[in-house]
């Protein structure tokens, strides 16, 4: 069958492949990265199905906007660690090599390699990330464990794009590696909070009480890690 032009919303205009199916038992509206299909059984009428896309516009649209590719941070010239002080200098050097890799020497961050793509130069450094934060945020934590009594079972470093810290239910705590661009108090709040974890595992009317024992002010510190501003590169969460 003919393509269909469906105006969207927000004014603009989608092109619905529109097939008949011998097996479909109803009407399916789906997307894939071909564009828009609407599946018609062979017993329903077109006038039909073409109600049913109208009715679905907005949800059209919505799910191809986030379809969307977004558009990759520009790799840094420097990175500004306000857990450690460090303002760091970041060089790329080409080499004749497959890899990208990055280290620190100092205030200079180098990044060798195949530095021709900002993807290659953005994945180096957030493994570098990794590492720094290993060697600067565990042995914080082990000490902010230590001053408060708690007992997990383990530490890591992750880089997830929605959480700060998590604690397991094998009693591990995971910190985001993220969390080098804020300053120790704030993550000393991440590691109070999940260290709090180890007893209440929710976020009951319980388990708040028993971070302000630690922590009294724990709204100041969601706030500045939940408003995220124009300071915190965008490189580190970016997809990729």
């Amino acid at each position: 069958m003919n393509p269909f032009e469906l105006t969207l919303p927000g004014g603009k205009t989608a092109t619905v492949t529109i097939r008949r199916s011998i097996r479909a038992r109803r009407i399916r509206l789906r997307v894939t990265q071909a564009g828009p299909e609407l599946v018609i059984p062979q017993f329903v009428p077109l006038e039909s199905a073409l109600a049913f896309l109208r009715a679905q516009t907005a949800w059209l649209e919505q799910t191809l906007r986030a379809m969307r590719p977004v558009p990759l941070p520009a790799r840094p010239e420097n990175i500004a660690l306000a857990f450690t002080g460090e303002t760091l200098a970041v060089v790329y050097t080409p080499l004749e090599a497959v890899w990208t890799g990055a280290r620190q020497d100092t205030d200079v961050v180098t990044v060798s390699g195949d530095v021709s793509t900002d993807a290659a130069c953005i994945s180096a450094l957030r493994e570098w990330l990794k590492r720094k934060a290993k060697a600067e945020l565990l042995p914080f934590a082990e000490q902010v464990c230590a001053e408060c009594g708690f007992a997990p079972s383990g530490f890591g470093i992750g880089l997830a794009r929605s959480t700060w810290g998590t604690c397991s239910s094998k009693r591990k705590i995971m910190l985001n590696a993220g969390l080098l661009f804020f300053p120790p108090e704030i993550v000393r709040y991440v590691i109070i909070h999940e260290g709090c974890h180890l007893t209440e595992m929710n976020h009951s009317l319980r388990f708040w009480s028993l971070v302000r024992r630690f922590y009294p002010y724990p709204e100041h510190a969601r706030g500045v890690l939940n408003g995220r501003d124009n300071a915190f590169p965008a490189w580190v969460h970016a997809k990729m």
